[in-house]
């Protein structure tokens, strides 16, 4: 292919991708749709899942498997882990696991030190990434350039895309909505290229697998791992790839920090190990095909050589642009949060001792270029001495480092500072020796002799006389056991350090510092939120405002200035002013909510009334007519003995259907008349997708008398209401469907803001406009019914807290909202 054209390719997608984050940020609605968390989270599969896996299955067999149990496996938990990590998050506002552990440990070397360790660990894994991007154009292009050039654009690119999206101000309450849909679509691009790939070499090579077992040397592809040392690398693996999903940087940032939804998690726990069942289905057959078919080849670009093989440019292309897509996503955002990362922790504290606070933004868009130009310089010294899922790995065991200290500080009271530091220097330590500098030793820029260590008990791919693990398997299970051992033995014979002494401050001070460090609409939502709240509790709320934007450190610093330590001898005092306070609110809150439904209650029965005066009019006028039709029919009967049969029996007729007509309008009033003076709605745990089925059951038999379809798009959803009043109004609303549709009804439930909508959808003609002011008002029939069904069903809902209302559009479309009552209470005291 030209470079040209591959260049060209390149630059369009990546102003597509500016297109859709344009989009994003000024629709941030669709940023919390729970499709799109569960894709964003998809910035786990990156250039080493598009590439490199199919590369490893050519080399390794299987192995390629445990980097995605490992996340699926966590996903049982995730409701409950990261619900808790949320609830934290939001109300201490923080950004990374960084932040956790200054929160979890108080101020110390920890928090900076695992911020700086995280860049330097995550160099090798962003450097796959460009190095992916550059073999993919280079490996298409036919061109012998160097590689570095193409890397070098692609990381000055991608800086600018995380740059214009990830860093538009300082402020704490700040998400990205159009980031976050960029990396929603580009999960799509690259699930459905990779999807794509695997088909076209099925569908013109046909099954690998026959092939493969009548070829010797392939068959420990297809075998499960044998030994102990094969069982410990998977069993390695599976824990290994677990930790970094829940650890890595920019997992942290799509998962918790860009959390618009608790109630995505539950949606994401399966979603997702299904995005990653599909990715992976074709990497097999892929890596067999290339062990066949292209022997010399480079098993990383497989993905790519395979459709060239096969006949199909155009598909190959695609392929190329799913590569570029998966290293896209994960280089934006792990360099937006190392950024994050790097001016929370170091830089924040050295503006703010040269009083140049001011400018952390410029900085911090500073450190995503420089964060990005590490990972290429690392490309440059020691990309070309691993494959791709090689180079990944190595990260994966930096970024395990944090666990120890971050998980028994989650669920552990014992864990004290002492021994997180201990653990987490130890760890290091030995990443740094057993796999960082072995990566710089292979590449030349060690002597080779480090590889054999200074002893043989001190091989750096053998520690202490191992042997027969692989170097990765090796380096992760010295170092993290090294790291857990520590950070538990130090922290049993520690003392736990005394929590930090609690400040307290004036809510104007504390406002206007927030101001003027944030900005005005910051320092507006601290005043919200601080109202009523006592002095300690309003610092409190301003160090985490803080701390989100500038890091827990220079927070606490900045916060000096306006606050006062609580002394100890006030703090029974300060408490018990906290609970009175608390108490005096709780009460204020109780009267105004009974004030409030007090006016709501003298309101409807305002309503009421008046809805009765117009009621008792509009039947007086409605039964008038059918009376007076009986009547004169009666007298014509009466007084003409003369007349023919054929008239008697239209004159019969017309009486019994005048009598049948009474009949519904008393029926319908007396409905009417059970919905005023019944008891007030029953209240209860209702499934409303099992009520709309049961609504549809019954309205069945009349649909399938007047040859209707009735169709269905129910999603779960409960709410505490009166399960009889709602069925009556579905069925008001289907039967009224039913009785106008040509051919079809469609009923859909979903959920709306705080409201289950109900939409019941018919091809009939619909509300003739000048109709429509007056389509619920009682008697108003446009079929000759009562007119009351429609009245009723209005009724019916206003008494649930709800409402009906006519959509716009072709055919009849109308809408039923139920209030969903959520329980608030936060269970992790968030």
């Amino acid at each position: 292919m030209s470079p040209w054209a591959l260049l060209l390719g390149l630059l369009l997608y990546l102003g597509l991708l500016f297109l859709v984050a344009l989009w994003g940020e000024s629709r941030p609605r669709l940023a919390q749709n729970p499709w799109v968390y569960a894709l964003s989270l998809a910035v786990y599969a990156t250039a080493w899942t598009f590439l490199g896996s199919a590369g490893r299955a050519a080399t390794e067999g299987a192995t390629f498997l445990p980097i995605y149990l490992g996340p699926t496996l966590v996903l049982l938990l995730w409701p409950w882990l990261h619900g808790r990590l949320l609830a934290l998050a939001r109300t201490h506002r923080l950004t990374s696991w960084a932040d956790f552990l200054h929160l979890r440990y108080g101020p110390g070397p920890l928090a900076p030190l695992a911020a700086g360790f995280l860049v330097v660990g995550l160099l090798p894994y962003l450097a796959l990434q460009l190095k992916a991007i550059a073999q993919a154009f280079l490996f298409l292009s036919g061109e012998e350039a160097p590689l570095a050039d193409v890397a070098l654009l692609t990381a000055l690119l991608l800086a600018l895309f995380a740059i214009l999206f990830g860093t538009r101000r300082l402020d704490p309450s700040e998400r990205h909505p159009g980031l976050v849909l960029a990396v929603a679509f580009e999960s799509l691009v690259k699930l459905f290229a990779l999807l794509l790939v695997g088909a076209l070499v099925l569908l013109s090579l046909g099954n690998p697998f026959p092939r493969a077992q009548a070829e010797p040397d392939l068959h420990p592809l297809l075998l499960p791992p044998e030994g102990l040392s094969g069982h410990l690398a998977w069993v390695s693996l599976v824990a290994l790839s677990s930790l970094a999903f829940l650890f890595l940087p920019r997992q942290f940032h799509v998962a918790v920090v860009e959390s618009q939804n608790p109630r995505h998690l539950p949606h994401a726990a399966w979603a997702f190990p299904l995005y990653l069942l599909l990715i992976n289905l074709p990497i097999l057959p892929l890596a067999l095909w290339g062990r066949l078919l292209l022997p010399g080849e480079n098993p990383d670009l497989y993905v790519l050589a395979l459709p060239l093989l096969a006949g199909s440019p155009p598909v190959a292309f695609l392929a190329f642009l799913g590569a570029v897509s998966a290293a896209t996503a994960m280089v934006v955002v792990e360099g937006l949060s190392l950024s994050i990362l790097l001016s929370n922790h170091l830089l924040s504290p050295l503006l703010l001792r040269r009083r140049a606070l001011g400018s952390l933004l410029l900085w911090r868009r500073l450190a995503i270029l420089l964060v990005l130009l590490l990972a290429y310089l690392y490309f440059r010294l020691a990309g070309e001495a691993y494959a791709l899922v090689g180079m990944g790995l190595i990260s994966f065991v930096a970024v395990a480092q944090l666990a120890p200290a971050a998980l028994l500080g989650l669920f552990w009271k014992g864990a004290t500072g002492a021994g997180a530091l201990a653990g987490f220097l130890a760890g290091v330590a030995l990443w740094a020796y057993t796999l960082f500098l072995p990566a710089l030793a292979r590449s030349g820029f060690l002597p080779p002799l480090f590889l054999e260590g200074p002893h043989p008990l001190l091989h750096p791919e053998g520690l202490l006389g191992l042997k027969g693990l692989d170097p990765i398997t090796h380096g992760f299970l010295v170092s993290l056991g090294t790291n857990l051992a520590l950070t538990l033995g130090v922290s049993l014979f520690t003392r736990k350090e005394a929590p930090l002494g609690g400040r307290t401050g004036e809510v104007a001070a504390l406002a206007a510092l927030l101001e003027r460090i944030l900005g005005k609409e910051v320092a507006e939502a601290f005043l919200k939120e601080a109202e009523g709240l006592s002095g300690t509790e309003a610092a409190l709320r301003a160090e985490a405002f803080l701390s989100s934007a500038l890091g827990p450190a220079t927070a606490r610093l900045l916060l000096l200035s306006v606050t006062e330590e609580a002394r100890e001898e006030h703090k029974p005092l300060l408490e018990e002013a906290a609970r009175e306070s608390k108490a005096v609110r709780a009460y204020a809150q109780a009267l105004e909510r009974a004030q409030a439904e007090l006016a709501e209650a003298y309101e409807r029965l305002k309503a009421l009334d008046q809805a009765k005066d117009e009621l008792l009019w509009a039947v007086s006028h409605e039964l008038k007519t059918p009376l007076t039709a009986v009547r004169a029919l009666a007298e014509i009967l009466a007084t003409h003995p003369d007349l023919s049969e054929e008239e008697r029996r239209r004159f019969t007729a017309l009486l019994a259907k005048e009598a049948a007509r009474l009949s519904r309008l008393v029926e319908e009033v007396l409905r009417y008349a059970r919905l005023q003076t019944g008891p007030a709605p029953k209240k209860e745990p209702t499934d409303l997708k099992a009520l709309a089925e049961e609504a549809l059951s019954l309205t069945e038999p009349l649909a399938r008398e007047r040859g209707v379809k009735l169709e269905a798009a129910l999603l779960p959803l409960q709410a505490d209401t009166d399960r009889d009043r709602v069925l009556q109004v579905l069925l008001n609303l289907l039967t009224n469907a039913v009785r106008h549709a040509q051919s079809r009804v469609r009923l859909e439930l979903g959920a709306r803001g705080q409201e289950a909508l109900f939409r019941v959808l018919d091809d009939g003609p619909g509300v003739p406009k000048e109709a429509r002011e007056r389509i619920f008002e009682p008697f108003q029939s446009l079929a000759g019914g009562t007119g009351l069904g429609l009245y009723l069903a209005r009724r019916l809902a206003e008494g649930l807290g709800g409402r009906v209302y006519l959509e716009e559009g072709e055919g009849g479309a109308f809408a039923f909202t139920v209030p969903l009552e959520v329980n608030h209470a936060d269970p992790f005291g968030g």
